[in-house]
């Protein structure tokens, strides 16, 4: 039998140059991209702790998260400062939480009940508008029930960056490190996530933050009209708002030690996919802008993992593929191992290429469920 012999105008041999064309153009902007990124980041400063005495209300919004309160309010309520108080948000509980927060005494702790969600809301959203509206200071530190601060001087890192010209700081989230697979993909999209929207943000593009860490003035709430038009969407409490304040967000970034709030990942892969599938389904309302400039470095990202495996499978010499490839992972390393480090949020080497790839081609496919995906609740 004769061997088949491609010529140079055949199809195959056209698609494999088309696709070797991508993986080197895919490969220069994505490289650059991450160059870029780490360029921004770099310049960061933190600030000094100092005593700041601009009153500030710590605001947890909680639906039957008993065991949560009980282990992460303390160290709320204990941070190195007078001038807060803590506010929670008690969301249809039927679990004791009431009960629990009536027995405490503390003189910044307070919270409101909260019997039932109106026709129309999303019910974490209700809540969180109904603990904003109650809020008397008009600087506003947001936080997850099932967040702890890494230190007493969570609250102060924040207010240390609390200034005239500013009126929304983003801080950053990091989760408990487990031995879990789920652990280490949640941690990296962690860090991937955090470099995206902390880069953006420095670039004078914020597009999101964190619900579990981040702050923002009470009056930048009311003038962008608070959840008015997005309140019916589960989700979107963070980054819909931020999106709906980026024309006139004055914004600063919390990068200090001090700053992190962090959560326990999830341990099932149904629940880990029912918590992505929350996340990302809010994408499909993001700003137009927003969605252009995410999904450009999504595709670049996944189109890069994709023609690297299409020419290791079919090239004939697939070294020339290796080699460059592997010494672009290696640079984009290096360069996330500095953000990482600068930025505290984790990154297991040794697990980063496996990592780099789920990434690219795992999450859009879960983003893709998420997009089609109609019935999403935050808790029922």
């Amino acid at each position: 039998m004769k061997s088949m012999i491609f010529s140079p105008l055949s199809l195959p041999a056209v698609l494999l140059t088309a696709v070797t064309i991508v993986f080197y153009l895919t490969g220069l902007f994505h490289l650059a991209g991450v160059f870029l990124q780490w360029k921004r980041i770099s310049q960061l400063r933190y600030q000094s702790l100092e005593k700041n005495q601009i009153p500030v209300t710590v605001i947890v919004c909680a639906h039957n998260e008993l065991a949560n309160l009980q282990k992460n309010l303390p160290p709320i309520l204990n941070q190195q400062n007078s001038t807060f108080e803590v506010l929670i948000g008690l969301d249809r509980c039927n679990d004791g939480s009431k009960e629990w927060l009536q027995r405490q005494s503390h003189p910044h702790l307070k919270w409101i009940e909260i019997d039932q969600t109106p026709e129309g809301w999303d019910s974490k959203k209700y809540a969180l508008n109904q603990c904003i509206q109650r809020a008397a200071s008009d600087w506003l530190l947001l936080t997850d029930a099932d967040c702890v601060p890494v230190s007493d001087y969570w609250l102060q890192s924040f207010q240390s960056l609390f200034a005239a010209d500013i009126n929304l700081v983003i801080g950053l989230g990091p989760y408990h490190a487990t031995h879990n697979f789920i652990s280490k993909i949640t941690e990296y999209e962690t860090l991937l996530t955090a470099t995206q929207y902390v880069s953006e943000t420095i670039a004078g593009r914020p597009y999101m933050a964190i619900g579990r860490n981040v702050a923002y003035r009470k009056s930048l709430f009311q003038e962008v009209a608070g959840f008015d038009g997005i309140q019916h969407i589960t989700g979107g409490d963070d980054d819909l708002l931020i999106q709906k304040m980026d024309s006139i967000a004055r914004p600063a970034v919390n990068i200090h030690p001090k700053s992190l709030t962090y959560s326990e990942p999830e341990r099932t892969w149904k629940k880990y996919l029912t918590q992505k599938t929350r996340h990302l389904s809010v994408g499909k309302h993001y700003k137009e802008k927003f969605q252009k400039r995410l999904s450009f470095h999504s595709g670049i990202h996944s189109s890069l993992w994709l023609s690297c495996l299409y020419l290791i499978g079919f090239s004939d010499n697939p070294w020339r593929i290796i080699v460059p490839f592997a010494l672009l992972v290696l640079i984009k390393g290096l360069f996330f191992k500095k953000i990482a480090s600068k930025t505290g949020l984790p990154l297991r080497v040794a697990w980063y290429p496996l990592m780099d790839i789920m990434y690219a081609i795992f999450l859009p496919l879960v983003a893709i469920r998420a997009m089609l995906e109609r019935n999403i609740r935050w808790k029922k």
